[in-house]
């Protein structure tokens, strides 16, 4: 059994095996109980497995977001500073889950490009600032900044999986979505970049990792602006011909609006 009072996750390689070992464990025990729980009648496969995969996900999305914000607004490291056994702690976590997330999107065929990239490039910044001893505060505010925004992410594409896109529920979601990425990842990050890259600490690859998440959260605002342009637009001819969102279900007068069949799947996660 793993004693987390007599680990040391800063100086000792094989307790952070440990910790990895018996975390991905969890992750992957978390999603046999939700697969076994949690039913969807009528929907594909693919459908079902990523809806499953995706609940997993909003787990380590809050309990990461709570652990990292009280690393930051409690500790209060500064961006040089050596990692804590905290840090460590929390970043052990969230590679593990990136590492059952990316086996299981292999797995499930619900892996792209674009996740394939993300996660590997998250593992490698974990595992560099875990060895090193430093990045961990850096690691730990694009944590903070990236899982703020997680639930209602992942909320938004599961109502759309499920036939609820043209409701308010899932416009709701969407622009909380939109508005925590915005606020966070358009303050929080450049702030967290422009404060690592001086450290002379920090591994070279985690400057490189936040200047990654920098660069993935600038352009996916600007596409975020393009879809509220887009959906403002939408909202103009749905005012005129007096057809409205309702909450938990889809308006069956939606089909008389001209973009309803040609409306692409938007990617923003």
């Amino acid at each position: 059994m793993l004693n987390l009072e007599n680990i040391d996750l800063v100086n000792s390689t094989s307790d952070q095996v440990k910790v990895l070992s018996y975390s991905f464990f969890i992750w992957t025990s978390i999603f046999a109980i939700v697969n076994q729980k949690v039913h969807q009648k009528n929907q594909p496969k693919k459908v079902q497995d990523d809806v499953k995969n995706r609940i997993v996900s909003i787990i380590h999305g809050c309990l990461t977001f709570w652990a990292a914000a009280y690393i930051v607004l409690v500790e209060q490291p500064s961006f040089g500073a050596p990692n804590s056994q905290t840090m460590q702690f929390t970043m052990i976590i969230s590679a593990s889950y990136f590492i059952y997330d990316f086996l299981a999107c292999l797995y499930y065929d619900l892996a792209d490009m674009s996740l394939v990239s993300h996660h590997s490039l998250a593992i490698c910044g974990y595992a560099v600032a875990t060895i090193s001893k430093f990045g961990a505060p850096s690691s730990i505010w694009g944590l903070m900044s990236a899982e703020v925004s997680n639930f209602p992410m992942h909320m938004r594409v599961i109502f759309r999986q499920i036939g609820l896109r043209h409701t308010k529920l899932y416009q709701v979601c969407e622009w909380t979505y939109f508005a925590l990425y915005i606020i966070f990842r358009g303050s929080l990050v450049p702030y967290m970049v422009w404060n690592t890259w001086p450290e002379s600490d920090v591994p070279l690859l985690v400057k490189i990792t936040a200047t990654g998440l920098f660069l993935q959260s600038v352009y996916f605002i600007f596409e975020m602006k393009k879809i509220l342009t887009r959906q403002y637009f939408q909202y103009q001819e749905r005012k005129k011909k007096n057809i409205h969102h309702f909450w938990f279900s889809v308006n069956p007068r939606v089909q008389e609006l001209s973009y309803i069949n040609n409306q692409k799947k938007d990617k923003v996660f």
